[in-house]
């Protein structure tokens, strides 16, 4: 999927528009090359600056790919909505939130690609960009609202830790569509047919809430 182009006026000296737009041009050219094939001449053409700006604001290549990473997780992060889930009490939250994990994994595949190059790198990259654990202080703290609700109505177990409770909710999303081709090509077929995705994503929710689910007390 080809990623849309942050278009800015000519002679204009809008600093921040200037920084969307290659933003957007990084993003596109990291999505299709990874940090090392990428090309700073390529990423400032297509955000119609000199190429010099580019160092001008973030510094280096290195630290264009660090505004590059904090760009993809906080569109993941917008895409999960804390009201709307505190909205739909226990249940039904948990299952929206694993819902709308795997929609984002699937509708910005450029997410998917800075992420499974920065696991090449071991996150030494991600490191550096310190706004990114702030991102989920929020997600988090609804999921601990919703789980604290599921308790107190017994409708959920005791002993879930949010931490792995979203790692798991998150790696069932992105492994599929991370994962897309080779498992297509080896022995799945077509994983992004509409209702194979459908599918997969009434299962993903289901298999979280089960999880989730208080066990009866033994006879």
């Amino acid at each position: 999927m080809k990623l849309p182009r942050q278009r800015r006026k000519r002679g204009t000296r809008d600093a921040e528009g200037a920084k969307a737009a290659i933003l957007a041009s990084a993003v596109r050219e990291f999505t299709e090359k990874g940090l090392a094939g990428a090309r700073m001449d390529v990423i400032a053409r297509g955000a119609e600056v000199a190429k010099g700006l580019l160092f001008h604001h973030f510094g280096s290549k290195e630290g264009l790919w660090v505004a590059a990473l904090e760009h993809v997780y906080a569109l993941l992060r917008a895409g999960q909505d804390e009201a709307a889930l505190d909205a739909l009490g226990p249940v039904e939250g948990m299952r929206r939130l694993a819902h709308d994990t795997f929609r984002l994994f699937r509708a910005h595949p450029e997410i998917v690609a800075l992420m499974n190059e920065e696991n090449l790198h071991r996150a030494r990259h991600l490191r550096a960009a310190g706004n990114i654990p702030r991102l989920y202080n929020p997600l988090f703290a609804t999921m601990e609202r919703l789980l604290a609700a599921g308790r107190a109505q017994g409708l959920f177990r005791e002993d879930v830790d949010v931490t792995a409770l979203y790692v798991a909710m998150s790696g069932l999303g992105y492994f599929y569509c991370a994962n897309r081709w080779t498992l297509s090509a080896a022995f799945a077929g077509d994983l992004f047919r509409p209702a194979r995705l459908a599918t997969y994503e009434e299962m993903l929710g289901e298999m979280v809430v089960a999880y989730l689910r208080a066990v009866p007390p033994a006879a």
